[in-house]
Formats: structure tokens, sequence, C-alpha cells
């Protein structure tokens, strides 16, 4: 008996097991053809997601920009405060989004 990954939810499963306890996909009728079809949908999915997120920091480091630009807050003020933590947070952010893309992509 051996341990495998499921070719879905990449749960650990025993080869004996003739479907999923976690997603429910049955191993029984996994061909080659099925798991390298799913294998790829999921990494689709995974790499949208991570476009979606880089997106989503990269509006924040802007929104930080455009809060410091247009509403110009005083020295000190929670604005500022406000401003200078999005903007750290969405280039950290986006970085790391951008980093997990290529991993990903170099992982296929």
């Amino acid at each position: 008996m051996a341990i495998i990954s499921c070719p879905v939810c990449q749960h650990r499963v025993s080869n004996k097991a003739a479907e999923c306890p976690k997603c429910k996909t049955d191993l029984t009728a996994a061909t080659p053809e099925k798991l390298a079809a799913q294998h790829r949908d999921r990494m689709l999915r995974q790499s949208q997601s991570l476009m979606n997120q880089s997106m989503l920091a990269l509006l924040l480091f802007l929104g930080g920009f455009g809060i410091l630009y247009w509403w110009q807050p005083e020295t000190g003020s929670y604005n500022e405060y406000v401003s200078t933590a999005a903007i750290a947070l969405g280039f950290i952010w986006y970085v790391v989004c951008r980093a997990r893309i290529i991993w990903l992509k170099r992982k296929k």
C-alpha cells in the first residue's frame, strides 16, 4: 500500500482508496489523460488566482500613492500612516504574488 496525492485537491490518500475523502473524486477511473487534464486545470485556476491577487495588490499600492498625492495629508496624521501602510503592504503583496507566479510556472 502506497500513499499518493489526489489529482484534484492534492490531499494524500491511499492508492487502494476508491475516492478521495476530501473532494470525493473517483480515483478508480483515473486515466493518465484525465489526470493530466485535471492537473492542468488546477494549475490554471491557481495561476488565475495569483494574477487576481497581484492586481489587487497593485491597486492597493497605487491607492496609497493616490491618497498621498491628492489628499496631501499632514505629516504625522492618521491618513499619512494609512497611505504609507497601504503602499508598503501593496508592494510586498505584489512582489510575493509575482514570485509565486514565477515559481508556479517553473514547477510545471
